[in-house]
């Protein structure tokens, strides 16, 4: 990540969306429902390769993360950040999303920084993931596979959606993982139900997709896995795609795939999680 800011000539990360703060501070969340607004969750600063988030607790955050205080009046956080050692200094500070309130009080705290567009640059550090990051990513999918399958089990048992998710968090919370990316989603046609599941295990996300009473991937499903090939234009692919890692990763339908990148791969009745390889798609979902 500092790396990344050197390269850029960024001196300062103010970030606000939860995916990219939890990507460079390692914290982890609990559930979350509904929209926030804006607010500087996580400062990295280049100059000391230090990482800041915003808290009053250090529980589900790494050890080596420094903590601020929040505060109900913005213009107290926006201070405490200005304060933080290294960002009174900074000549270009980049910001993955803004309010106008925030941006006026930013621009008064540091008057000499340049604002500059941080969610292209978190976009280009989170794309290709470490070994250790595909590791994790491979233990949420273990839990999303195990917990697809007791959710269809669920829905063949003829339980309805509220008795489908609630099977699904169950047994999600028993495999040790009790924050789910995403509520599970269920569509049902006739006697076929379609079940969602996204899972985030320490902070990485694995999603799947099945159809009942079927199960199998659909063969759109495999046609489209088949081409998430490095070099491959994510439009080639023919199916839903986005990046995966902690949370939801934007990718433009020009983009080209590259090894170790993790893709969310979905069609009607069907998706997985798949790591681009420097050979065959990798599926971390197997089911």
């Amino acid at each position: 990540m500092v790396d990344e800011m050197r390269r850029r000539d960024v001196d300062v990360l103010v970030l606000g969306r939860e995916g990219n703060a939890r990507a460079v501070s390692g914290a982890h969340r609990l559930f979350l429902a509904g929209e926030r607004a804006f607010a500087p969750g996580c400062v990295v600063v280049a100059e000391t390769a230090a990482v800041h988030v915003l808290s009053v607790t250090d529980f589900g955050v790494p050890s080596d993360a420094n903590l601020y205080p929040p505060s109900w009046n913005p213009a107290v956080v926006v201070e405490r950040v200005a304060g933080l050692p290294g960002v009174a200094s900074a000549r270009r500070v980049g910001v993955d999303g803004l309010t106008p309130l925030f941006e006026t009080l930013l621009a008064g705290a540091l008057p000499e920084a340049e604002l500059f567009d941080g969610e292209s640059l978190m976009r280009t550090a989170r794309r290709i993931k470490s070994p250790d990051e595909v590791d994790q990513i491979r233990g949420a999918a273990v839990v999303a596979a195990s917990t697809i399958a007791v959710a269809l089990d669920g829905a063949a048992r003829g339980l309805d959606d509220n008795g489908v998710k609630a099977v699904a968090m169950e047994a999600m919370a028993a495999e040790g993982t009790t924050t789910a990316a995403f509520e599970p989603l269920i569509a049902r046609n006739g006697d076929s139900v379609t079940v969602a599941i996204g899972v985030l295990r320490d902070g990485w996300e694995a999603d799947v997709t099945r159809t009942a009473p079927r199960r199998d991937r659909p063969d759109e499903l495999d046609a489209a896995i088949a081409r998430c090939r490095a070099g491959a234009a994510v439009a080639e692919i023919g199916a839903r795609v986005h990046g995966v890692g902690c949370g939801y990763e934007v990718l433009t339908p020009d983009e080209r795939l590259e090894p170790g990148m993790v893709l969310s791969v979905s069609v009607a009745g069907g998706g997985d999680t798949v790591l681009v390889t420097d050979g065959d798609p990798d599926v971390l979902t197997l089911t």
